[in-house]
Parts: C-alpha cells; sequence; structure tokens
C-alpha cells in the first residue's frame, strides 16, 4: 500500500513539474510577440493557424474568417473566470451575429469530454478548436481567459484600453473592441 502510494505520489508530481515547465515555456517563449505588440499600442498580424473543432466535424483555419472582425478567446473549462465570462461572450456571439463578426474560442489542453460539457452548459454556439500550447504560446496568453481582437484584414489590433482583455471580457469590453476592430476597416 506504501509502494502505491508513493508511487501515485510520484506520477501527480511528475505531471505538476511537466505542467510547470510547459507554463513557463508559453510565458517566456520569444513567439508571445502578439500580446506585447498589442498592449503596446500596435497592431500585429495575426499568426495563422488550422486546428480541430472541439465539437468535432473537422478543423478551421483562421484564414478562411478574413473579411470578418473575429473576437478570438482563449478559455479552460476548469478556469474560474472563464466560467464566469462564458454566458457573457455566448450572448455577445448572438448579439453580433451577421454583423461581419465573429466569435472564435481556443479551448486550452483540455479533454474533449469536459470541454464539450463546458461548451453545451453555457449554450456557446460559436466554433471552438483545441490548443495544446502553440497557439497560447504565439499569441502570448500568460492567463485565462484572454480576448484579442482581430481585423477583417487578418491584423490583431490593440481594441480596448490596454491591448487586449486579460481576464474575464464584459459586455462592455467586447462592445468596444468589436466597435474599434470594425473602425480599423
Amino acid at each position: 500500500m506504501k509502494l502505491r502510494r508513493a508511487a501515485q505520489a510520484a506520477a501527480v508530481a511528475v505531471v505538476v513539474a511537466l505542467l510547470g515547465v510547459l507554463i513557463w515555456d508559453v510565458a517566456h517563449s520569444p513567439g508571445g510577440k502578439v500580446a506585447k505588440e498589442v498592449d503596446s499600442g500596435h497592431s500585429f498580424p495575426a499568426p495563422l493557424f488550422t486546428r480541430s473543432l472541439v465539437e468535432g466535424g473537422g478543423t478551421l483555419s483562421l484564414k478562411s474568417l478574413r473579411g470578418k472582425v473575429v473576437v478570438l478567446n482563449f478559455w479552460e473549462s476548469y478556469c474560474p473566470p472563464c466560467v464566469a465570462e462564458a454566458r457573457t461572450m455566448a450572448a455577445a456571439s448572438r448579439q453580433w451575429r451577421g454583423k461581419d463578426v465573429v466569435f472564435l474560442g481556443v479551448d486550452f489542453q483540455d479533454l474533449p469530454g469536459p470541454a464539450q460539457k463546458f461548451i453545451k452548459r453555457f449554450d456557446i454556439t460559436y466554433p471552438n478548436v483545441s490548443d495544446d500550447g502553440p497557439l497560447v504560446g504565439h499569441y502570448g496568453v500568460t492567463g485565462f481567459p484572454e480576448t484579442f481582437f482581430i481585423d477583417k484584414q487578418g491584423v490583431v489590433v490593440p481594441a480596448v484600453p490596454g491591448g487586449h482583455i486579460v481576464g474575464g471580457a464584459t459586455m462592455k469590453t467586447l462592445t468596444t473592441g468589436i466597435r474599434n476592430a470594425l473602425r480599423g476597416e
């Protein structure tokens, strides 16, 4: 019994250590220039990606959304601030539907089951893609949730005070960001 508990504790310690290394690596990645540039008041070309849809049924490419403002929201199903903002994101996406604005969620490192339950629980109807680290690193995400605004030309723009939304978005910050991204046409 002692040997089994020791093995379990060692396994947990290894997983926690690897997660810590991953988080440190992502936070200190030189590729995370997007957040730095946008938060400094500069626009930056959105890193292109194609990722698997959380809901299944294929992939989605950021390039396929060119011509629309994209509200890019990074989240995790077990993140309390993500839970707190989920209904606001869902409501805002419905409010802006059909107005050259698309919401796109990026789920970070969830298993498919919890991610799909999160989407269903909060009646999220916009597409969500899975990420295991590269997008978080490219965009310079250091916590969850974080939201970026991409204009119709595929450029991440500083659409809210501070550049992008760090932490939970509100209807007011989303509306401000979307309107500013639309003005960048």
